[in-house]
Parts: structure tokens; C-alpha cells; sequence
């Protein structure tokens, strides 16, 4: 009943925005004014609305010993709703603001059972100047690296994997309970965030081998601290943009941080339990930047490295709207069933992207072109003896810009088993491929 509610009051705001006098507006990438209604003549209050959704057709190589239902399937093809997110923005005053988001993440078969549309983000954010704004609720606002905090305007399929690398453990679908500093001093963009993780534990302390500790768990710090060299990128929500297709010129330098005090403990040889922090620390460059802009064409890119530390061996393989119900434990690999595999643990994760936009098909619409792109992913953890490498290729049909787009994706990842030193080594690879058709209500 109360999901309802909130669909209806959602609807009610959307029924607002499209009957309000949007005349002088911006335009979005449709053509159309955007869907925000001002409250004043300057502008500067208004109540708007937006959202997306992704819808994936995909065909999976699954790991050794999924099962779909009671069958055992070395592979599968589906289609399922990846995201679908509807967001409403209240600023009553020039400093106050408001964010309501709700959604369904990750719906597919295997959760037919269960698929629900969830309260995601509300916060409210009070802005003192450009320098400092503090707000406070359940929202994405994190530190650590560019692409933490989520998915917008993605180069590729999706956020590269390692991103989000904590979501069900410490956070629910990439949100926690915070309070964040935020601001900008001269081209320095920066944030602040203390947070109250989850506590999604399941697992008792291994031997020699962190797990998440099923002990009160203690506040979640982390920052980012980003400087713009070209032109200034928005601070205004948590997201950071994958791509502007050209529409800027951005190079972007940034730093983060993600540290919880006893998040982690294992077992030791006289089998006492001993605690360990999540350490994290990370560096990144984007850089963006139209090549031609009368036809469109641009090139993007993005390099990070990442050092973790969450205590001896930890390893975490994590399957993405995951297509398997279940998985048979005496023929699986160490990946586990489905399309899961190896996205963080102690030791240090390395990511590269490239892409870019080629000239519009019709100049003179500047609508249809095509964004191809690649990306490498490399897990080099304490926990594996061999590297994890996943690589990804793909391309962009931009209909209406980043706002209704049809992307192909190819990955190919690796699936590790013990050999007889009981050591985690790479003996086959897989692949997926993902039709994805997402749409922007803006």
C-alpha cells in the first residue's frame, strides 16, 4: 500500500510538470522544454522530474554449475529491466533543496517473484555559497572515485564493475544513511561524506581469508576531491558524467578515499579472530573533448587506479543483474553461478576506457550518430594467483543524444578454480553480450 502511495504521488508530480506553463525553457535532447516548473520569475526555485530506465536483451555464457531453476544451463538469453528510476527535485528557496528518487534495480526472471520499486534517495541539501552545501538523508553522496556513486551517461553498457564494488554489503543499491560536505573553491570540487553502513552480513570469520564482520559496524568516511582544468563540471547532484559527447571540454584530475574501522575480520593459526579496516585509496583522470563540433564527432576517456585493503585474501565476485537462480556446489568454479566474477578485494584494481562519438549520419539533424568504445578492467588481488582481466567492447546508436540510445556490449571475463596448491588460478573465460535500449525522462 505504501509503495502505491508513493507511485501516485510520483505520478501527481509528473501530472503537474507537463500541465505548468514551460514556455522559455531549457530544451532537452528531444526537443522538448524540460520537465521543471519554475516557481519564480528569476528561476531560481522550481520543482522538477526525471528518470530513466535500461532494458537489456542479453545472451550469457554462465559459470560452471548455474542452475536456472533446478537445471543445470551453460548458458542462457533473457531480458530483464537493468534500472528504472523516477526522481523528483523540490527547491523552495535558493539555498534549500530536496531530492525524492525511487525505483527497481536488476528485475529479471529470477526475481519475478520479488521485484519491488523502491524509496532510493531523500535528502535535503542546504547550499551556504559556492564553497560549502551540506546535506543530510539517504542518498549516492560518497568519495573514492569518479564512478562510485553510480550510473549517468555511461560510455559504455554500464559502470565499470569494481565502481559500486561494496552495493549489498555496506550500502543498499549504492545508498547509505549520510551526512556529506560538498563545494567549490576556484576549479577544486570536492566531498565530504560520514555514513551509516548496512549490515547485510551473513559469514562467520575465515581462516586467514576477510570476510565482512558481523560485529556493530562502525561509520563509513570517505572523500573525493577533483580539479577541473578546462571547463567546470557540475556538482549539483552525486553523479559524474561518463561522457558529454563533445558538448564539453573537460580534463579532470581526482583523489578519493573510503575508510571503515574494523569492517572486516578472519581467523589467525591459533584461531583467534582478528578485525581489519577497509582501506581504500584511488586516483583518477577524465578527459572529454569535442574533435569536430559541426559533425559531432568527439573522444572520451578515463584512467583509474585503485589500492584496497580490507584484510588478508579478500576477494569478492559479484554477478550483475544476474540471469542463474542458483548454482550446483560440487561443479562449480570459485566465480560462483551465473555470469559472477571477480570485482575488488585486497591488492589493487586498474580501469581504462575509450571512446567517443563519430560525425552525425545527417549533419544537419544532429541527431543520429554512433559511439563506439572499449575498456579493460584489472584485478591484480593478493587473493589470486593469476590477474583478473575483463575486457569490454561495444557501440552506441545515439538517437536523441545520451537521452534514447541502443548500445551493444561484448565482455569477456575469466573463471577461476583452485589448482592442487589450492591457489586461485584462471582455467576458462567467458562471454555476454547485452543489447541495451535506455531512455531518459527529462
Amino acid at each position: 500500500m505504501k509503495q502505491m502511495y508513493f507511485k501516485l504521488g510520483l505520478l501527481a508530480v509528473v501530472s503537474l510538470v507537463a500541465t505548468s506553463n514551460l514556455k522559455a525553457q531549457k530544451k532537452n535532447d528531444f526537443g522538448n522544454p524540460s520537465l521543471t516548473h519554475y516557481l519564480n520569475q528569476e528561476k531560481t526555485r522550481a520543482v522538477s522530474f526525471s528518470g530513466y530506465a535500461e532494458l537489456w536483451a542479453r545472451y550469457t555464457q554462465l559459470n560452471p554449475g548455474s542452475l536456472v531453476n533446478s537445471e543445470l544451463r551453460d548458458n542462457v538469453s533473457d531480458l530483464s529491466l537493468r534500472r528504472v528510476r523516477v526522481k523528483m527535485t523540490y527547491q523552495p528557496t535558493e539555498k534549500l533543496l530536496f531530492v525524492l528518487q525511487g525505483g527497481t534495480t536488476n528485475t529479471n526472471v529470477s526475481s519475478k517473484t520479488n521485484p519491488t520499486f523502491e524509496l532510493l534517495d531523500a535528502y535535503g541539501e542546504y547550499k551556504f555559497n559556492d564553497y560549502v552545501a551540506f546535506g543530510i538523508g539517504r542518498s549516492t553522496w560518497r568519495g573514492l572515485s569518479r564512478f562510485t556513486t553510480g550510473p549517468l551517461n555511461t560510455l559504455l553498457y554500464d559502470l565499470p564493475a569494481y565502481a559500486t564494488s561494496n552495493t549489498g554489503i555496506t550500502d543498499e543499491v549504492v545508498r547509505e544513511f549520510s551526512a556529506y560536505l560538498k563545494g567549490k573553491i576556484g576549479r577544486l570540487d570536492y566531498r565530504l561524506v560520514v555514513a551509516d553502513p548496512y549490515t547485510n552480513v551473513i559469514s562467520d570469520p575465515k581462516y586467514n581469508v576477510a570476510t565482512f564482520s558481523k560485529n556493530a559496524p562502525n561509520k563509513d568516511f570517505s572523500g573525493y576531491f577533483k580539479y577541473d582544468f578546462l571547463d567546470k563540471e557540475s556538482n549539483a547532484s552525486p553523479f559524474n558524467s561518463g561522457t558529454y559527447n563533445g558538448k564539453k571540454k573537460v580534463l579532470a584530475l581526482g583523489a578519493g578515499f573510503n575508510y571503515m574501522h574494523n569492517a572486516l575480520w578472519h581467523k589467525d593459526l591459533n584461531n583467534t579472530v582478528n578485525n581489519d579496516d577497509m582501506k581504500s585509496f584511488a586516483a583518477d583522470v577524465f578527459y572529454d573533448v569535442p574533435i569536430n563540433k559541426e559533425n559531432g564527432s568527439s573522444i572520451s576517456a578515463y584512467g583509474m587506479a585503485m589500492r584496497n585493503d580490507y584484510g588478508p585474501n579478500y576477494v569478492r565476485y559479484v554477478a550483475t543483474n544476474n540471469p542463474a537462480t542458483g548454482v550446483d556446489a560440487s561443479l562449480a568454479s570459485l566465480n560462483g553461478g551465473g555470469n559472477a566474477m571477480p570485482i575488488v578485494g585486497t591488492g589493487n584494481t586498474y580501469y581504462f576506457q575509450v571512446g567517443g562519438t563519430l560525425p552525425y549520419f545527417n549533419k544537419s539533424k544532429s541527431t543520429l550518430q554512433l559511439q563506439p568504445a572499449a575498456s579493460i578492467m584489472i584485478n591484480d588481488l593478493d587473493g589470486l594467483k593469476d590477474k583478473s582481466i575483463v575486457y569490454d567492447a561495444g557501440v552506441s546508436l545515439l538517437f536523441n543524444g545520451m537521452s534514447s540510445r541502443l548500445t551493444f556490449d561484448a565482455q569477456n571475463r575469466p573463471i577461476y578454480t583452485p589448482d592442487v596448491s589450492n591457489n586461485a588460478v584462471v582455467s576458462d573465460r567467458k562471454w555476454q553480450f547485452v543489447l541495451k535500449y535506455r531512455i531518459d525522462f527529462n
